[in-house]
């Protein structure tokens, strides 16, 4: 490593430490504060460092190790608990939010590509807002997770195909590149009835992956290994390997029920160093002069009422799974914030010529304000956690 990379380590690892607590003081979500950090320390900024190829390796690790946890955040137990009421509603707010998205895009002219970005949801900033309210155990909260969850798998299968689309147009290379992604899904479920068929007759040696302790960590290698082996299946086949990550992490999290000493210990590892780094590389990413104009914030406009519309009213549909009205809209408010998935799809959209810079950098402004102003709405809709009748209520649905 020479002196420069050297430097642009040093840099990135005090940002990842420091901008949590400038975050927290500023009342910012940590994810906003690492992306603006990259913006500041970005060649358009104050030109502090460039990204090395070490450094991009960092990131990019980084983001499959967040889809990989996005994956394992699945509780299959709860989900399979519920009724089958309750799951059609949240399949249907989920798939609602990309209908609406279609219909605003159609109607005033825009990109495709932006069908992804205004029906998107991510599980990121869903997750820490309901566990700061403690709402996590809570009918509102689960009922918020699942269509965060369903939300979230529709969002990377449709930016997969839609990637597929963009890259082989429609044709012959388009039919060979699903069935590549359909064998993706093949392998995953060969994967599955394999791990299950073993941890039937071999109980005893799997008892270690998901132990407390043990100084080998086999729970840690053997999830970064399954992580590590769909990323590389879904790059040989020219899948998106954001969703080979996300298949791995759910495919964990169904096999071990039991997973949360591992996923504790992922998410230290990931949101201590790793994850940081990617949003600080999406920062540096970007050119600060595309921000400027009245283009983007026209377009950052559509996107923000769009989105609102978009969560908003499929999430009429959660008070037939035993939410208050006020809550449903509530947690629409909350899946209205992508910042995860939004940050990553206008990577990807740029990347492969869906959409320009100047919708790149609208997507990244929305997804910065959005991150701040809806977990903000939801905290004051919600206010508290639910008493215990909001739990009657959701276990007669």
């Amino acid at each position: 490593m020479d002196a420069g990379g050297a430097v642009s380590l040093l840099v990135l690892a005090m940002g990842a430490f420091l901008i949590p607590l400038l975050s927290e003081r500023a009342r910012i979500p940590a994810v906003v504060g690492e992306i603006l950090f990259g913006m500041a320390i970005s060649h358009g900024a104050l030109d502090v460092m460039s990204p090395t190829p070490f450094t991009r390796f960092l990131a990019q690790f980084g983001f499959a190790l967040l889809m990989f946890l996005a994956g394992m955040e699945i509780d299959f137990t709860k989900v399979e608990r519920m009724s089958r009421r309750a799951l059609l509603a949240c399949a249907g707010a989920a798939a609602g939010a990309f209908s609406v998205g279609l219909a605003a895009t159609l109607l005033f002219g825009r990109p495709l590509f932006l069908v992804l970005v205004i029906g998107a949801m991510s599980l990121g900033l869903v997750l820490a807002a309901l566990r700061a309210l403690d709402l996590t155990q809570r009918p509102v909260g689960q009922v918020v997770l699942l269509v965060g969850t369903l939300g979230e798998f529709l969002t990377l299968i449709l930016l997969t195909v839609g990637d597929i689309a963009a890259v082989h147009g429609i044709g012959v290379d388009l039919v060979q590149a699903v069935g590549k992604l359909v064998l993706v899904f093949g392998l995953a479920w060969i994967c599955l009835l394999g791990l299950r068929m073993l941890i039937w007759w071999f109980p005893d040696a799997f008892v270690r992956v998901v132990a407390t302790r043990d100084a080998s960590e086999i729970g840690v290698r053997a999830s970064l290994a399954l992580m590590t082996a769909f990323v590389a299946v879904a790059a040989l086949l020219g899948v998106e390997t954001i969703l080979g990550a996300f298949l791995a992490g759910a495919l964990f999290s169904f096999v071990f029920r039991e997973k949360h000493v591992v996923e504790t210990k992922l998410a230290s590892l990931g949101f201590g160093f790793f994850i940081p780094i990617f949003f600080i590389d999406v920062g540096m990413s970007f050119d600060l002069g595309g921000f400027a104009g009245a283009g983007t914030w026209k377009v950052v406009g559509f996107l923000a009422a769009a989105s609102l519309a978009a969560k908003l009213l499929p999430a009429l549909l959660l008070t037939l799974a035993g939410l208050r009205l006020r809550q449903a809209l509530a947690g629409g408010l909350l899946l209205a914030a992508p910042l995860t998935l939004l940050v990553a799809e206008s990577r990807i959209g740029l990347h492969i010529g869906a959409i320009d810079a100047r919708t790149a950098a609208a997507i990244v402004l929305f997804a910065v304000a959005g991150g701040i102003v809806f977990p903000t709405l939801f905290r004051l809709i919600v206010g508290r956690a639910p008493g215990p009748a909001d739990g009657r209520r959701h276990e007669r649905a």
